[in-house]
């Protein structure tokens, strides 16, 4: 894959890889990702409780295997579509070396109302206040990537290039978190560029750069994220806390290609698991 990319990768923050997945492989992942949907929206099998609701626009962890008991090959299209060599060969060319999964989400339309999203970093869901996040910021490979691939036509995805290699401009901020944040929803953030996708396209951001969805009732939005570390910079938080890979059986069936991505992903996070559950 072209080192070009990794190039705008590293300046810009973004890139937009072109079928990732073909239109088969994209409707039947479709398929089994609005599976998931129903269910979850009936019981989130992390809680016990609905998923969320009829605002609700994200879900995570749609690998979990309580939503594939009754389809196991569901389960294993979406494994093999984390560890797709297109999808691997990619995120290795983006970050200049081997790539660690970290979760599955699915961004989606919700059922009510519409809702251009809020400005934000990812950093500032992790840091207590400016300086931290500043500090956070130093580092841009903290980020991670983010791969959203579209399963519907959408252009629902904003990024502002460049913005993962520096702090907010005056005018960014204004938006993104000043006065409490009232005005993160504008539609006036300076440079913001909307990506548009097809079914088996992928948007490829880093997390750290300024970035927003857009969730309209009346636009269908199906978006299977799938998010991946540098394997030198792992995440120990809920994203990466999936402790239902050490059921028996959970890696049987899959590829010995998948299954081995996955076996990397256990050794990292396995002693983790066990902190939090003892």
């Amino acid at each position: 894959m072209s080192t070009d990319l990794h190039r705008q990768f590293e300046e810009e923050g973004y890139v937009v890889v072109r079928g990732v997945y073909d239109a088969d492989r994209a409707s039947r992942l479709l398929e089994v990702c609005n599976s998931v949907l129903a269910q979850w929206r009936e019981k989130n099998p992390e809680t016990g409780e609905p998923g969320g609701g009829p605002e609700a626009v994200v879900m995570r962890h749609l690998n979990h295997p309580e939503y594939h008991r009754q389809n196991p090959e569901g389960l294993n299209l979406v494994m093999d579509a984390i560890a797709d060599t297109n999808v691997l060969d990619a995120v290795h060319t983006l970050f200049g070396e081997p790539a660690l999964f970290r979760c599955t989400s699915m961004f989606f339309n919700p059922l009510e109302n519409n809702l251009d999203g809020n400005w934000h970093r990812d950093s500032q869901f992790m840091t207590p206040d400016d300086e931290a996040e500043k500090g956070m910021l130093a580092n841009p490979g903290f980020g991670g990537c983010q791969m959203q691939v579209a399963l519907v036509p959408s252009d629902d995805v904003e990024y502002v290039p460049g913005s993962h290699l520096r702090w907010d401009a005056p005018e960014e901020y204004e938006i993104r978190k000043a006065d409490d944040k009232k005005n993160n929803r504008s539609n006036s953030m300076p440079g913001a560029l909307r990506l548009a996708l097809e079914p088996g396209d992928a948007a490829c951001f880093n997390a750290m750069g300024l970035h927003r969805g857009r969730y309209h009732a009346d636009r269908l939005r199906r978006t299977f994220m799938l998010t991946y570390t540098r394997k030198s910079i792992p995440h120990y938080d809920y994203f990466s806390h999936q402790p239902w890979f050490l059921e028996p059986g959970y890696l049987e069936g899959l590829r010995p290609e998948t299954r081995k991505f996955f076996e990397l992903f256990v050794d990292v996070y396995q002693g983790d698991w066990a902190k939090k559950a003892g």
